[in-house]
């Protein structure tokens, strides 16, 4: 790789898939899914780096495929993003994509053969709905007219990753309670954060926001639906005292939707702040001896 590539990628990092965040939100599950199934208990095992590897896969390639999918939205919305503006071509992208296809297939395999079967498989159905998310499903137009439709099935993807690195520690105990639980706290969690991230009333109409298709009064009811599965699931995995107050704060801030739109940053600030509580609530609890 010569410096001019090394270059472009790290602006491509520090722009479009800065490292923390995205190790923040791998490391996070991965412990959690280890607290809540009791299997950290005197540090990481090959079966944790397993699925803290396969969270930045999976998070790398939606990065890569949205930045795909959205070039020409954001040539007219977001000319100042790494591909509009000529940092990568398309062609380079569409690239990118395919090794990490193989990656992510690679890793299943080598789950399948340390961890179990279920594992592998698990995170090989996460690749292949991936595929199909890139591919809209074969059904694109249908989905872009119906934005939270569109979401949902994008959404879903959270579900075989969350079974996916419960199954690092538990596979045979994939389905009980406490897994499904946990597997919708982080998909309405994730839901949540999609929707409340995207309140800009001055937003560019090409973007169709959820908030300039549906108005205010139902993205509001959808943010707090959501959040409100999300504190019951965090409730039945002994997280409710930590989810409780910032939703009670977030559904205080929607009304800024009304009447201070112009600040809907602290309403993102303060759905960004619930979806890394969801993540790493169980760890702090951990820490913390509770």
């Amino acid at each position: 790789m010569n410096s001019s590539t090394k270059s472009r990628w790290a602006v491509f990092l520090t722009e479009r898939f800065p490292l923390i965040p995205n190790l923040l939100i791998s490391i996070g599950i991965t412990l959690s899914a280890g607290y809540l199934t009791r299997g950290i208990q005197s540090g990481l095992t090959s079966s944790s780096w397993i699925a803290m590897i396969g969270g930045m896969l999976f998070l790398a390639q939606i990065r890569f495929m949205d930045e795909f999918k959205d070039f020409e939205k954001d040539k007219v919305a977001h000319p100042e993003r790494p591909l509009p503006r000529g940092l990568f071509t398309l062609v380079e992208f569409s690239r990118f994509i395919l090794i990490f296809n193989m990656a992510m297939l690679s890793l299943s395999v080598l789950a399948g053969f340390l961890i179990g079967t279920r594992s592998g498989v698990l995170f090989a159905m996460g690749t292949g709905y991936l595929f199909l998310m890139f591919k809209e499903f074969y059904v694109g137009e249908q989905l872009s007219n119906r934005p939270m439709l569109y979401a949902f099935s994008h959404q879903v993807i959270i579900l075989p990753m969350g079974l996916f690195v419960l199954s690092c520690f538990e596979p045979d105990s994939l389905f009980n309670a406490n897994s499904l639980w946990f597997c919708l706290l982080l998909l309405s969690s994730f839901f949540a954060f999609e929707v409340g991230r995207k309140l800009d009333p001055k937003a560019h109409p090409v973007l169709n926001t959820y908030l300039s298709r549906y108005g205010r009064e139902k993205t509001a009811f959808f943010i707090a639906m959501l959040l409100a599965i999300a504190v019951e699931s965090g409730i039945r995995v002994g997280m409710g005292n930590l989810l409780g107050p910032v939703f009670i704060g977030i559904m205080v801030l929607l009304s800024l939707l009304w009447w201070a739109p112009g600040r809907f940053k602290l309403i993102e600030g303060a759905v960004t702040l619930f979806l890394l509580l969801a993540i790493w609530g169980l760890p702090i609890r951990h820490w913390m001896g509770l």
